[in-house]
């Protein structure tokens, strides 16, 4: 409902939020779905937090998750290189791809101001290349993304690592966050259709099954 019928087609949808606010959890159960819909499934789990035992007993059995095709680059640069060869695995079946997380090694890839410059072109340059392969294949894309905390006002701003790039190639943006209650957790649209939102809202937790309304 707060998306008015699931993740568009041919855009880049993000996710991004603290630890434990169910970014992973939400990126698996979208590819279930697709799985089960005979939809091609690319998988990029750039933060080693995909559980092929937790996705068995979302769905009761291994049958859909063997239809997901699991990519786990061990370095920055081996995540550009899977990204920039996904064009040779898509064909005219519509497909998701995921990437869990999109800044996850790009973050941890520390070094010198001249290699922050070349690691932010990079991921630059892989967002224009999901941006143009959402756009000639019939592509869902879908990326969760690390916060970092900056003070503003007089308060602790929540943000995307790498902000800026990441909010001008996803045409819908998802904040997730904690709430008082344990086992809840709010979900916030603050971009659709490339235009920035406000207001809209959902409660949801997390269960055996996946996500579940409050």
């Amino acid at each position: 409902m707060l998306l008015g019928g699931g993740f568009p087609l041919r855009q880049i949808s993000l996710l991004y939020g603290e630890a434990s606010t169910g970014k992973t959890i939400l990126s698996m159960q979208c590819a279930l779905e697709m799985a089960r819909k005979d939809f091609r499934v690319f998988y990029v789990d750039a933060d080693q937090s995909f559980s092929a035992q937790r996705l068995e007993r979302m769905i009761g059995g291994p049958e859909f998750a063997e239809r997901i095709v699991l990519f786990q680059p061990e370095d920055f640069k081996d995540q550009v290189g899977i990204i920039e060869n996904l064009e040779s695995v898509l064909t005219k079946t519509p497909a998701l791809v995921v990437v869990d997380s999109i800044t996850g090694l790009y973050r941890a890839d520390n070094g010198g101001s001249e290699k922050i410059f070349a690691r932010n072109r990079e991921l630059n340059r892989q967002l224009a290349h999901l941006n143009s392969l959402a756009a000639r294949f019939k592509l869902w894309v879908l990326l969760t993304g690390q916060v970092h905390s900056t003070p503003s006002g007089g308060e602790w701003l929540v943000e995307p690592v790498a902000t800026r790039t990441l909010k001008h190639w996803s045409d819908l943006i998802l904040r997730l966050r904690q709430t008082p209650k344990t086992d809840v957790r709010d979900c916030i649209l603050e971009k659709k259709n490339g235009g920035e939102v406000s207001g809209y809202h959902s409660l949801f937790r997390i269960g055996e099954d996946g996500i579940e309304d409050v």
